[in-house]
Parts: structure tokens; sequence; C-alpha cells
């Protein structure tokens, strides 16, 4: 018993032994394997901008194991809160891993912390390395509140964080992005931040971000896209010297100044060019032409901050050639027009088409011509053109198999007036011999102008030819024996007009020629004559107005030679223009006009001119009319006197002939008002009444001893000028003439109602002043006062007596007994003159 029991103690014992041998083991084959795996180290963290982090770690190269995996870890703030992780694979062979680690919040609003740890499939993962940091703005002294980004480019579509440090641990709901609110996350006791989803693209203003609704202090950012691929890139030449590359876009940036797009062309890997692009469609760069190279890659690189793009294009130079005129002249004439386009540009070896096309009309002239390196000319001359008439011509060009280059701009330009003379000249053998040349012109253009006229003098058996220059339409030469052809003609601003000839005969007969005086009519002068069968060219009538001292204003009309009749119309065709601002005063009015009466247009002579003068009465139905004469052509002013004052009047003006007057031309005129007779009329009656006063004033002692009652009719202290103003218009004023001497004589009388008279004024103008005859019953005393003045166009003034009842009449006249010594109430006033 006891050796079994030893036995198993034996047994036990070993068995433990072992079993702490094989523990042991384990436990040391797991401390081996996990001391051989390395912790990565991390070397260095940076932000590159605003949103990235790089990152770079190294470990010991393992030459079994050929790729590695390492998980990330980013920690934010300082309570390191996990925002990030994730599992990246390295070569093994690479001595130091770099990863860049892109935020949604900006690393300025906060501490970013990243390690890192190694991980292997058949062992444990190893442990993890120290945290790097790089810290935010969160840990610097300040005592504002600071937001992020500001001023930044953002990516159109991309979810964006906005943070906002405070200067102390704060506590607020939200925040605000494009005026809309919000909901804040809590990134630190000092930190806050909303997030934003999906933003829109901005304007060149971008689009604000703030903290607080009531702070004036904001946060600015862009929103913008990528570059686009441009299309339709192409590049051509006008010049041979410079050239131009063209493309479009699909979408118009949105940016300005420093966000904007860059365009950069790079010319065959030899040069790049800068381009500063406009808003155009197409857009457009330009850059010189590399010379004796004839086949070009281009490639266009548009960049901006969130991207780059480019197009690539090769060409023949040569192929692409659109020459454009760099200047289009016109030289009008009367009947064509020379046109000269004018290229510049390096076009040797190289044959060039250039055409223009003339509207109205829609004439095309085309004209070949080989290509130089200079200044060269096509010149074009447009032909069966009108005078006087308005145009417009452009010009293209193009070399031999390529298309056309653009249009110039259209140039206008107006034909030369067709300016001819009617030339005609009289010959005279004595005082002197002489000969008169006459001319007139007609223009196709009423304001064309003429500053001079050519008259060139020919001889016979020479050459000789003999040119001046006169201004007027008349011109008298010596004559001579040789003299055989004159030529006139006008100078006007293109040059000369066409010339007219006359030709002088060798030696003057005097033709059969027979005075005849032929009557008009209202139709004019009809003329006939027998035909000369030695007229070739034709007939030429001259004719003179009679009552003109000589020399007279000749005139001439030529006609075919197979044509033996003339009708002459006499009566003018055109109005006269009235001046609008005539000298006028209250009785007269001088019109003015302009006419030209020696105009070769009119169908007959000019013998003077009439004026009607309408008068219409106040009533507006009454109209008089009277007729002036001016029977001098020449004279272009007549005075229209006796006219009232104040009073429109409406005048008729036309040009007559012999045979009777053209149209009217109508003005309507007022004359002026005399304000120097309504001063008369208002001062002398105010002056007379003064005169009178005084007269009044002179006798006061001797009507101060009259009775109270008996002078109530002389009340002078109570007239004021209301009451002579009423009096005087209820009694008539007379004028000047009318009145010089006047007596005033006052009676004591008492009239019976019916024998009262009252002074009256006639509608008549010469109305004047009546004596009342009185009877006085017999007994009565009369005491006649008798007032003479020297009274000048006075208005005389009566005080008007009031009504009276008919029962106070009948008693006054049964009490003028009682009443012997008393004076009545009623007076009357007469008048002698």
């Amino acid at each position: 018993m006891l050796r079994e029991l030893t036995s198993t103690k034996m047994i036990l014992h070993w068995t433990l032994m072992l079993t702490v041998f094989i523990l042991c083991e384990h436990v040391k084959g797991w401390n081996s394997s996990s001391d051989t795996v390395t912790v990565p180290e991390v070397t260095e963290l940076q932000a590159l901008d605003m949103w990235r982090l790089e990152v770079k770690w190294m470990m010991d190269q393992n030459e079994e194991q050929r790729n590695q995996t390492y998980e990330i870890q980013v920690g934010r703030s300082t309570n390191m809160d996990i925002v990030d992780s994730m599992n990246v694979s390295r070569g093994s062979l690479e001595a130091v891993h770099t990863l860049v680690w892109t935020s949604q919040l900006p690393l300025n609003c906060v501490d970013h912390s990243i390690r890192i740890r190694f991980i292997s499939g058949a062992s444990p993962p190893s442990s993890w390395s120290s945290w790097k940091t790089i810290y935010g703005e969160m840990n610097l002294a300040h005592n504002e509140i600071k937001m992020f980004p500001d001023d930044q480019v953002l990516r159109e579509g991309s979810t964006v964080m906005f943070c906002c440090i405070y200067p102390k641990e704060t506590h607020i709901t939200s925040m605000f992005f494009s005026n809309t609110p919000y909901k804040v996350i809590n990134i630190s006791p000092q930190v806050k931040a909303i997030r934003v989803e999906n933003i829109k693209a901005t304007n060149s203003f971008g689009v604000n971000f703030y903290c607080d609704r009531n702070s004036d202090v904001s946060a600015y950012n862009f929103v913008t896209f990528p570059p686009e691929k441009p299309f339709d890139f192409r590049c051509e030449t006008e010049n041979m010297r410079h050239a131009y590359c063209l493309w479009k876009i699909h979408r118009a940036p949105n940016l300005e100044g420093d966000q904007r797009r860059k365009y950069t062309l790079q010319i065959s890997d030899t040069k790049s060019v800068s381009c500063d692009v406009e808003d155009t469609d197409p857009a457009s760069c330009r850059f010189d032409v590399i010379p004796h190279q004839i086949t070009y890659n281009i490639t266009l690189l548009v960049t901006n901050s969130l991207g780059q793009e480019s197009e690539t294009y090769t060409f023949s130079i040569t192929d692409r050639v659109f020459p454009v005129p760099e200047h289009l002249k016109v030289t009008a004439g009367v009947f064509d027009s020379l046109v000269i386009l004018q290229l510049n540009g390096s076009f040797k070896g190289l044959l060039l088409r250039c055409q223009t096309e003339l509207e109205p009309g829609g004439i095309i002239l085309d004209l070949d011509k080989n290509g130089s390196d200079s200044m060269q000319s096509y010149a074009f001359r447009l032909q069966h053109l009108k005078p006087s008439k308005l145009y417009s011509v452009r010009g293209r060009c193009a070399v031999q198999r390529n298309d056309w280059g653009r249009w110039t701009i259209q140039r206008q330009f107006i034909t030369e007036p067709l300016v001819t003379i009617d030339l005609w000249g009289q010959i005279r053998e004595h005082p002197n011999r002489t000969i008169t040349l006459l001319w007139k012109t007609v223009s196709s253009d009423s304001e064309s102008y003429i500053s001079a006229y050519e008259v060139c003098v020919g001889y016979r058996n020479t050459e000789r030819n003999v040119c001046r220059n006169v201004t007027q339409t008349q011109v008298e030469l010596t004559r001579e024996i040789n003299m055989s052809n004159i030529t006139v003609r006008a100078v006007i601003q293109s040059g000369l007009s066409e010339p007219a000839h006359i030709t002088i005969p060798s030696a003057h007969t005097e033709s059969m020629l027979r005075e005849k005086r032929i009557m008009g009519n209202e139709k004019g002068f009809q003329l006939t004559w027998t035909r000369d069968s030695t007229a070739t060219c034709g007939y030429t009538i001259e004719w003179c107005m009679l009552g003109i001292a000589l020399p007279c204003n000749l005139q001439w009309r030529k006609v075919p030679a197979n044509q033996t009749f003339l009708n002459l119309t006499a009566e003018p065709t055109q109005r006269p223009t009235l001046d609008s601002s005539p000298n006028i005063t209250w009785s007269s009015v001088k019109l003015k006009w302009s006419f030209n009466e020696k105009d070769p247009s009119h169908a007959g002579f000019i013998t003077g001119y009439v004026i009607t003068i309408l008068d219409y009465s106040d009533a507006g139905s009454d109209l008089s009319s009277f007729r002036e004469s001016v029977d001098d052509p020449h004279s272009k002013s007549w005075t229209v006197g006796g006219l009232e004052e104040d009073r429109p009047y409406t005048f008729q003006l036309a040009a007559c002939t012999s045979a009777g007057c053209g149209p009217e031309t109508t003005a309507t005129f007022r004359t002026r008002q005399n304000y120097y007779l309504l001063m008369v009329k208002v001062l002398v009656p105010l002056l007379v009444l003064i005169g009178f006063c005084v007269c009044l004033w002179s006798f006061r002692n001797l009507i101060r001893g009259f009775p109270e009652e008996s002078a109530g009719f002389l009340h002078i202290k109570a007239l004021d000028l209301d009451d002579l103003y009423e009096a005087n218009k209820k009694i008539c004023t007379l004028m000047i003439e009318d009145c010089e001497w006047c007596d005033v004589e006052i009676l004591d009388v008492q009239p019976i109602p019916a024998e009262k008279e009252w002074l009256t004024c006639a509608e008549d103008p010469s109305c004047s002043f009546i004596t009342p005859k009185v009877t006085l019953p017999s007994g009565h005393l009369t005491t006649d006062v008798w007032l003479a003045t020297h009274l000048t166009n006075f208005s005389y003034v009566s005080s008007v007596q009031q009504d009276v009842p008919s029962e106070e009449l009948k008693t006054e006249a049964t009490n003028q007994e009682s009443e012997i010594l008393g004076f009545s109430s009623d007076y009357v006033t007469s008048v002698a003159t």
C-alpha cells in the first residue's frame, strides 16, 4: 500500500512538472511572437492646406512579408475622439510610407492627432504608436470669435463643416449658413460646428457664414466646380504673323479675380503662353507664329483651385489662313466708285482671292492676286451707280482652297451728285467784239456744293488751251479770231463735273431773226417755228423779261432738232418762305420772306408778290381783308401798316407772274398793345380829379356858409376812390378835344318828381351832358351859385340820387311853401360848353 501510494505521488509530481513545463513553453512562445512585431513610428505629420493632413511613418523591412497592412486612427480634440479609422496596405520594400487624409472639418478648428499600428494576418497586431498631433487655433489666446473656413474655394456638391471658435466656453443651439440656421455640433466647450451637405455654386460674391444672428461679423466663401474639358478647340491665323486659338465651354465660370479659371497654351512643347481670357463664347488666346514652322501641336490647359483639364489640336498653319482686310476705303464718284481693300500680312507663296459686295444691288466682284510679305491692295471699280444715292460695301478675302475669311464692317458712302451745266453764249460785234457766256447748273442733290467754275478756251490750229476759275455764272470774253471751243465745268467736292461745250463760229453772220410779240394766258406761252433743215443739233430759244433794265436776265431753253414747238408755262409752282419772327409794333407788321426768283425751275418770270391781309372781328364771325402788291421781284420785305393794336392778323404771301399768282404761304401774327395810350387813359382822369378837388377847395368858405341840409349834395369828404370809380362807370368820359371850358351851376331848387331829370349818357360815344330846365313855383327864392373852372379831359362825376318812395315825394311837394328860406336836399348840376 505504501509503495502504491508513493508511486501515485511520483506520477502526480511528474505530471505537474510536465504541465508546468508545457505552460512555460507556451508562454515563452507567446512572448517571443509578440516581441518580433515592430511598432510603426510616425515620423512626420503636416497640414497641406486647411483640409488635408499628410502623415509619414517607417517600419523595419521584412523580406518574407511583401505586403504590409496598417490601421490608422484619427483623433480630434484633447479627448482624442476617434473620427476616422482605416486600413491601408503598402509594399514591404517602401522605406517611408505616406498617407494623405482629408477632413470635413477645417484643421484650424481643433487639434487633430494620428496613431498607427501594424496588422498581420498570422500574428496579433502590433502595439499602437504614440499620438502625433497638429494643433488648431483653439489653443491660441484671442478675445473674438474665429470662423473657419473663410475666403476659401469650396467644391460644388461636397459636404463641408463650418466651425466657430469662441473666446470662452459657450452654449449655442444654431449657427447660420447663407442666412439659414443649422443645428450646432459640439466639438469642444469652445468650438462649435455645423454640417452643410451638397453646397451649391455661388456667384462672384460668395456665400456668407456667421455664428450669431446679432453679430455683424461673418465669413464669406466661394463655391465652384472643377474645370471642364473645352470643346470645338481650333486655331487659325489672319495674317500669318499672329495666330488665335478658339474654344467653347459647356458652363461659364462663376468666379472672378484670383479665383477665376486660368488658361495656358502649350505650343509644340517649346513654349507656353498665359491667356487673358474674356468671358466670351468662343473664348480665344493669341500667340506668335513661329517662323518657317508649318505644323503645330497646341495643348490648352484649364485650371482652377479644384483641378485641371486639357485639350490638344494639331494642324498645318497654311490650311488655317483666313485673311481679313485691315482697311476698306471708298472714293465715291457720280456713276461709279473706287473701293480698295488693304491686306497686311506675310502671305508670300500663297494665292489670295478677295471680293466686295455692294448693297443695294448685291453686286459681287472677285480679284486674284499672289500674296506678299508687305502691305498689298485690291482695287475694285463699282460701276452703273446712281448719283446722290446711299450705298454700302464690304469685303473679304481667302487663300486658295481655304474657306473665306470674315467680312469687314460695312462702309456706307453716297455717290456724288450729278452736276450738269447748261451753257449758252451771246456774240456781239458792237461796240466791241465780245462773247458773253452764261450757264445754269442742274444737280441731283439740292445741297451739292459748287465752289467755282472752270472756264477753258481752245484755239484753232493750235493746242493752246487757256483755263481760269470763276465764281459767277456769267463771264465776258474778248472775241479773238482763232477762238473756237469753250468748255465750262463745275468744281465740286469730288473734283470736276461733266463738261459743257460751245463752239464759236469763225465768222459771225447776222442771222435773220425777227421779233414777234407773243401773248400768254393762264396756261403760259405757246411757241412754234418753221423747221430749219440746217439745224442738226437742235434749237435754242432765248428770251428776256420785259421791264428790267439792260442787260436783261437772259433765259434760254434747248430742244432737239426734230421739235418745232415749245410751251412755256408762266404760273409759279413754289411757295415763298415767310420769316417766323417779323418786326411787329402796335399798328404795323414788317413781313420778311425768302424766295429764289431766279431759279431756272420756275415756269415763268417772277414779276412780284401779293400780300393778302385777313382781319377777324372780336365777334369772330365778320371777316375783312385787303391786299397789297410788291412790284419788285427782288424785294423780300414789306411793312403792313394801319393795323389795330392787340389783334391777330393772317397774312397770305404768293409769288406772281404775268399769268397769275402761285400757291400761298400763310402765317398769323398779333399786333402789340399800345401801353402809352393805356397810361394816358388811366393817368389823365386822375389828374383832372385832383384839379377838380383843388377848385372846390378854393370855394370852401362860400360853401361853408350854406345850411348843412342845403349843402348836403357837396359831400366832398365822403367821396373816396370807390365812389369815384363807380360814378365814372355810369357816366361818359369826354375826350381831350371835346371840352375845354365847363361851367358848373349849383341851384337851390325843389323840383317835383315829374320834373326831375338826370344826367344820362347815350350809347353813342359823342354823348354830351344835358342841362335840365327847372320851373320853380312863384314866390320861391332862387339862389344861383356858379363855379367856373378850366377842365381838360375830365370825367364829370355826379352822385346819383337815391330812390325815394312816392309818399315822401308827395310830402315834400306839400311842404315847399314852408321852406322858402332853406335849400332842398335835391340838386341839379348844369354844364354849359
